[in-house]
């Protein structure tokens, strides 16, 4: 059983940094949402509304405007683990504003803020070359970008809500809605790997039956253990499955 726990509370940021770096196995990992604001830091954060909400309202801030939302910068968390020498996966989820494709400008704006993104995300991360980063977006654009230059981290796609696109990169992270034995295997056998987003108790209550209900299958069983679980409820998830 591979755990990756969410970082999903508001607050208490500190004490989930320092809970995750001592906490036993079977955690695998943990996993932050990543922003950058309008002085272009990077932030981890828990949405306050939705995701797409809070990604706005942290663009079009400074990050000293933003401390009712007591958030951590980017890099003060990796320069966290880095001193206390983890041995974490780290799944980095890199959210950057979105804005519609209605015509080229927009296109070239879009394209702009994904560059900026990039350039802007890869200082921070190049400074903590001993961490295990796990690098996905569900916008693939910007995990091309981030391909082409040849990193030392793992790059993955979200593959979440109505997001089908599908690029070659090192991991793949599905909603429960993508729950397929055979597609999972399949993507194992090329040697990538997969996370399966466990967000809410309907997540947990499907992800129980499919792995371990009546109609569960021999495969599914069998690739339970070589799947990663991305979880906003890492401790009720363990005690559930083991």
């Amino acid at each position: 059983m591979k755990i990756f726990a969410n970082k999903t509370n508001l607050y208490n940021n500190m004490e989930f940094l320092e809970n995750t770096v001592k906490a036993p196995k079977p955690l695998e990992g943990v996993g932050f949402n990543v922003a950058i604001t309008k002085d272009n830091n990077f932030v981890i954060f828990s949405p306050v509304l939705n995701n797409q909400t809070t990604i706005l309202t942290i663009a079009n801030k400074n990050l000293n405007e933003l401390a009712s939302l007591d958030l951590l910068t980017l890099d003060y968390v990796l320069k966290f683990y880095n001193e206390h020498n983890t041995t974490l996966k780290i799944f980095l989820n890199l959210l950057p504003s979105s804005i519609p494709i209605i015509s080229e400008e927009s296109l070239n704006m879009l394209k702009n803020i994904n560059k900026n993104y990039a350039v802007k995300f890869l200082e921070i991360i190049n400074k903590y070359p001993d961490l295990n980063l796990y690098i996905g977006s569900v916008n693939s654009s910007l995990i091309q970008l981030l391909k082409e230059k040849s990193l030392k981290y793992k790059l993955g796609i979200v593959l979440f809500g109505g997001n089908l696109n599908y690029i070659d990169v090192d991991f793949y992270v599905f909603g429960t809605g993508f729950l397929n034995d055979e597609i999972f295997k399949q993507q194992l056998d090329l040697g990538k790997e997969v996370m399966l987003y466990v967000g809410t108790s309907n997540d947990m209550y499907i992800t129980y039956e499919y792995f371990r209900g009546e109609k569960s299958t021999a495969l599914a069983q069998n690739i339970f253990n070589d799947i990663y679980f991305l979880n906003d409820y890492p401790v009720l998830f363990i005690k559930l499955f083991s």
